[in-house]
């Protein structure tokens, strides 16, 4: 059907980074799947969409869209692999806006429904969803035991972007513990392991948090040559939550190694300028709670 062959161009895309891409394809795929009346078709499309603007930063649009996919699952009491995949989708996006309870609960649900399916890539992907919800809290403990899990998890046939992803959420931790000189090698190779596969996004994660563990270990030259890598990439792809906080770690490292806030001034204002948009399409001060974002507001000079 033209329809499902859309949406795996829009599928593929979305994996090459080329977002703009496709949302193209799913819009089509959904007006398609709309006019032919299939409610399942076009609920899957308006999900697949929701991902696309969570990792543009458009958080606000990403629920909607994800809400909307979900309220068609309920209402078609499907219980197979799309309602776990959309309540868990649904439930990493109630995460992202600093929602963490109603995510917990979504995705809570979506493990029992994945557990019930036997599927390893959707069990392995909810507990990084799971340890994100931790992490975006600060209880970076809680999640790195729950990435643990989704790496180990991730054994077997798993699809790839989940097993990278699990790489990615556990290295990111030992960052985020000043356990930098033990993720620098991991989080290297990853970045290469990312970008042989396509997963730009991934990629674009793993430079940052290598930059960051290279921030810690006073490794200010290399830290920003990766941190300009990375927002060259960010740049590329509209990753709105990562430019924010890859040139608020910029003005970090410049200010550090000793060139002064002239120069570390501009990024600080672009990260909280890049924050605050995300915050208004968002809809909600939510998103401020989040640990990775909510240190910009107050260390790139104040709060908002």
């Amino acid at each position: 059907q033209i329809g499902e062959t859309l949406h795996n161009l829009g599928e593929a895309s979305l994996k090459a980074g080329d977002y703009g891409q496709s949302l193209d394809y799913h819009l089509k795929a959904l007006e398609l799947f709309r006019r032919s009346g299939d409610k399942n078709g076009a609920a899957i499309q308006s999900y697949s969409m929701g991902t696309i603007f969570e990792y543009q930063g458009r958080y606000g649009a990403a629920l909607k869209s994800k809400e909307e996919a979900l309220k068609t699952f309920r209402e078609l009491q499907d219980r197979g692999f799309w309602m776990a995949e959309i309540l868990s989708g649904y439930g990493n996006s109630l995460g992202q806006l600093g929602r963490y309870e109603e995510a917990q609960k979504n995705l809570t649900e979506a493990m029992t429904l994945a557990r019930e399916l036997q599927n390893r890539t959707l069990v392995a992907q909810i507990l990084n969803f799971q340890g994100d919800v931790f992490y975006y809290r600060g209880d970076i403990k809680s999640a790195a035991d729950l990435f643990s899990q989704a790496f180990a998890a991730s054994s077997g046939e798993v699809e790839k972007d989940v097993v990278l992803l699990s790489k990615f959420n556990s290295a990111k931790c030992l960052v985020e513990e000043k356990r930098g000189q033990a993720a620098i090698a991991p989080l290297k190779a990853l970045v290469r392991e990312a970008d042989a596969v396509g997963l730009k996004n991934v990629s674009a994660g793993a430079e940052l948090a290598l930059a960051e563990a290279l921030l810690n270990a006073r490794q200010y030259a290399a830290a920003r040559r990766e941190l300009e890598t990375a927002l060259k990439t960010g740049e590329k792809l509209g990753l709105q939550a990562l430019l924010a906080r890859g040139h608020y770690l910029l003005g970090r490292t410049i200010e550090l190694s000793g060139n002064g806030k002239a120069e570390s001034a501009p990024h600080y204002a672009t990260a909280k300028r890049i924050l605050e948009t995300i915050r208004q399409e968002s809809g909600s001060d939510g998103i401020l709670k989040r640990q990775d974002l909510s240190v910009i507001a107050v260390e790139s000079g104040g709060q908002r």
